[in-house]
């Protein structure tokens, strides 16, 4: 007998839930004996000779019509359908674990050596011709199967159709959304994923009895006979089926839920005879599948905005693939398919759904948003080899998920080794876990169906608060206390270098710090998770009771409160668990915290020449100083433009820049190229505010300062190859003086010459300016200024001959654009 039966639910089967006492009581008996005919199945028919038909077809047949009501009967397809669940899905799941731990123990215990072996022996799937099969119906499948053979009871298939229908639409609905305590927006916890694979392999379960039910009345040996069919066709075409898959397949199309849909529909449809499959709604039902498998074999995954994942390509192919081959299926539609395939162009799912959309709104049928899901199925990381084991007959678990390019036809499943876990845990470890889950699904079958969802719905919020608490104080902390160590680690390297008199070679400067930053990260990995270990059990705890008092229904007993605050603890602590084991442990959030500082660190301050060819001038101006003297000049320029400024100022705090830049060898890059920067802007506001300053003698002291070779080895960030730019340009446009422009251009004629600033580098820049809308007077002055630049300019080469060409037809550009607009 399963170790799990249906237990008694308080909302749907007390007396208040029958018309009279007689039919509950009757219901009574028709569940004891149906556990009855369960055990006795259960017992014999394994043994030979041992017919199902013969032991308990009458015994089924009496058991249904104890009461001829149609509410017993939707009491007992009810019952029927939960422990079809619970015997296939349930009892199934915690078998394997179970039967994993004593195999191992088993090989454990007879032969370690060939143990070892097995765990580290990889065996390819050899390659094999057998013809695909259809659903199979093994184990304790094959009760439920038979039952439904020799019941002969139409009221009873009429009832289990609509249970079964019922919960194959409720599981489809079902929303797996992404992980909040993850930093992927498509990874999902280890729970998710167990819930995933529950939620499939029931929903395939049930499409497959379903189909069975279905297919029932249809159940016939004559069908290859080609008039046969015609004429079942013929007869059949007006009647629909009861469950309305094209709607479930345009659903999961716009809400990204193929992975869900596809494998229990595929399973329905292997169910059906011949002739049923070549039915009007069918045939366009297996168009729509495979529009969907040659889009999908046309994804892009590199796309950002692609539908699907590769793991979930891998389970749709496989799964259709499975589907295309079976005996039953049309192949001779294939031919037709393709043609419309061209002709309409599906080569995406997007397509697809919006042509759905198109055809809903002529019909005046309700759409689906893709709006209505948090997080589309098909893009979750959620499909890994279990799951492809379980859904795809042709592939089982040789198939690797990270492998989307692995050819899954012919392979043979048996021919090669399966691993049975990929962990050796304790069997007595195990078997007291599998106990508690006992024990707590016990406790759930006598709880209002709410009590499990408030239990389910506080431990996610709960560990998603305390994952929060962790990423935002505990983790924030530890950072920055890990930083400030590997700043000061940093600062005393630093300051070996330079008694040593050495050059800091970045390469070799890393070099010299790994092994103190993976120590670092050891240790504050370790401080930080038992940090975790102290507080956050305390504060779970906490905000758990506090949302079970406050959620649960107010005359729930002590003792149950109790409880759920334990199951509930118990839930959160297992996501904050693996969240913990995903993030902190090992250190790698804190490595690459550490390589970004030592980044910042060698960019400003690793100096870019030899420390000791350096002069040092202890009376040149400090960087600090010379900073704050440019800034406060450009700053009363552009406030008053500072009448009183004389030349010898303008001259003095030039030469002091040059002296800093050439002097100082504690001057470092980031402070560096904020010098040259504040010197650009200052000459440019001297040419637009003060052009009388701007004499000859400045030019060559601004030309001086850029053209160092210091300077040279900023080239690629240079403000100089920015000189031009729009924000320049507007700049020097405020003031609106026409004189200032001729000046400008020859400062710039000036700058190229003497090879600070390259032709080709001006030319981009004016041909960005060209780009956009200028006002008239300002086209005109940047006419008069290129004419400038390219006068009596003497080209070196023909590349730059070009160049000079350019800068001239621009100038005219921009005059006959002010000619232009002048006319309107």
């Amino acid at each position: 007998m399963g170790e799990l039966n249906v237990c008694f639910q308080i909302d749907t089967d007390n007396r208040e839930n029958f018309p009279s006492a007689i039919a509950f009581q009757s219901f009574k008996n028709q569940r004891d004996t149906f556990y009855k005919i369960f055990r006795i199945w259960e017992e014999n028919h394994s043994v030979p000779g041992w017919t199902f038909q013969i032991a308990l077809g009458s015994k089924i047949r009496s058991m249904l019509t104890l009461h001829n009501d149609a509410i017993n009967y939707y009491h007992f397809a009810r019952l029927f359908k939960s422990q079809l669940l619970i015997s296939c899905i349930q009892n199934r799941q915690h078998a394997e674990v179970e039967d994993d731990e004593d195999i191992l123990q088993a090989l454990r215990q007879v032969n370690p050596k060939k143990l070892n072996q097995l765990q580290e022996r990889l065996v390819t799937p050899q390659p094999s011709k057998n013809q695909i099969t259809g659903p199979t119906f093994p184990g304790v499948q094959e009760f439920f199967k038979d039952f439904i053979l020799f019941a002969f009871n139409p009221i009873f298939y009429v009832h289990l159709e609509n249970c079964l229908i019922y919960e194959i639409i409720e599981l489809n609905d079902t929303q797996f959304n992404n992980s909040e305590i993850e930093d992927s927006e498509t990874t999902v916890d280890e729970q998710t994923q167990q819930n995933f694979i529950t939620c499939l392999s029931s929903l395939r379960l049930l499409a497959k009895m379903l189909g069975l039910l279905v297919a029932l009345p249809y159940r016939s040996e004559s069908n290859n006979f080609k008039e046969l069919v015609a004429t079942q066709v013929e007869v059949r075409s007006k009647v629909l089926p009861s469950i309305n898959m094209q709607l479930c397949l345009h659903d999961a199309i716009a809400l990204g839920k193929l992975s869900l849909t596809i494998p229990w529909i595929s399973e329905y449809l292997a169910m059906m005879d011949t002739v049923s499959l070549r039915l009007p709604y069918y045939k366009q039902t297996l168009e729509l599948l495979y529009y969907i498998y040659k889009a999908v074999n046309h994804s892009d995954f590199s796309a950002s905005d692609t539908f699907l994942s590769q793991q979930t390509a891998i389970l749709l192919k496989s799964t259709l693939n499975w589907l295309f081959e079976l005996p039953n299926f049309p192949k001779d539609l294939y031919s037709t398919w393709q043609k419309m395939y061209k002709v309409r162009e599906f080569r995406s799912l997007k397509q697809l759904d919006k042509t759905h959309i198109q055809k809903m709104m002529l019909t005046g049928e309700p759409t689906v948003s893709v709006n209505l899901s948090k997080c589309n199925l098909d893009k979750l990381d959620i499909i890994n080899e279990k799951t492809l084991r379980i859904c795809c007959p042709t592939i089982e678990a040789s198939v690797s998920v990270s492998n989307p390019n692995t050819n899954f036809n012919n392979y043979n499943p048996n021919k090669h080794i399966k691993p049975v876990t990929s962990q050796l845990k304790s069997t007595k470890s195990a078997g007291i876990k599998h106990l508690e889950l006992q024990l707590e699904e016990a406790f759930f079958h006598g709880q209002p169906a709410s009590t499990q969802k408030t239990v389910d719905f506080v431990s996610e919020r709960v560990a998603s608060t305390c994952v929060k608490h962790i990423c935002n104080t505990l983790l924030m902390t530890s950072r920055e206390t890990n930083l400030n160590n590997f700043r000061k680690i940093l600062k005393r390297k630093q300051e070996q270098s330079l008694e040593e008199q050495l050059f800091i070679n970045t390469t070799n400067f890393k070099a010299s710090v790994v092994n103190d930053m993976n120590a670092a990260a050891t240790n504050i990995s370790k401080e930080l998770k038992d940090q975790c270990e102290t507080c956050i059990p305390t504060i779970c705890e906490l905000r758990v009771t506090q949302s079970i008092e406050a959620l649960l229904a107010e005359d729930s007993l002590p003792s149950v409160k109790e409880m759920c605050v334990k199951i509930a603890t118990r839930l959160a602590t297992e996501r904050i668990h693996q969240w913990i084991q995903s993030h902190i442990v090992g250190g790698s959030l804190f490595i690459k915290d550490m390589e970004l500082e030592l980044n910042r660190f060698l960019k400003n301050n690793t100096p870019l020449q030899p420390i000791q060819e350096r002069k040092h001038n202890q009376n040149a101006l400090s960087p600090t100083t010379t900073t704050d003297n440019l800034r406060e000049l450009i700053w009363d320029l552009l406030e008053s433009g500072d009448e009183s400024l004389t030349l010898t100022t303008v001259s003095t705090t030039l030469d002091n820049l040059y002296q800093t830049l050439n002097e100082r060898a504690d001057l470092v890059v980031g402070v560096e190229r904020i010098l040259y920067s504040l010197s650009t802007d200052l000459a440019l506001f001297l040419v637009a505010y003060r052009s009388d300053l701007f004499t000859v003698k400045v030019q060559e002291k601004f030309i001086k300062v850029w053209a160092m070779s210091r300077c040279k080895a900023l080239e690629s960030d240079s403000p100089i190859h920015r000189i031009f730019s729009s924000r320049n340009i507007m700049l020097l446009a405020q003031p609106e003086k026409a004189e200032i422009w001729p000046m400008f251009g020859k400062f710039i004629k000036k700058l190229i010459e003497k090879d600070v600033l390259d032709v080709n580098s001006l030319s981009d820049q004016c041909v960005a300016l060209f780009r956009q809308n200028w006002p008239v007077p300002t086209l005109r002055h940047l006419s008069k200024c290129l004419t400038e630049v390219i006068t009596d300019f003497k080209a070196s080469d023909m590349t730059t001959e070009k160049v000079k060409f350019l800068l001239g037809w621009i100038a005219e550009t921009y005059s006959e654009i002010e000619f232009c607009n002048s006319r309107h």
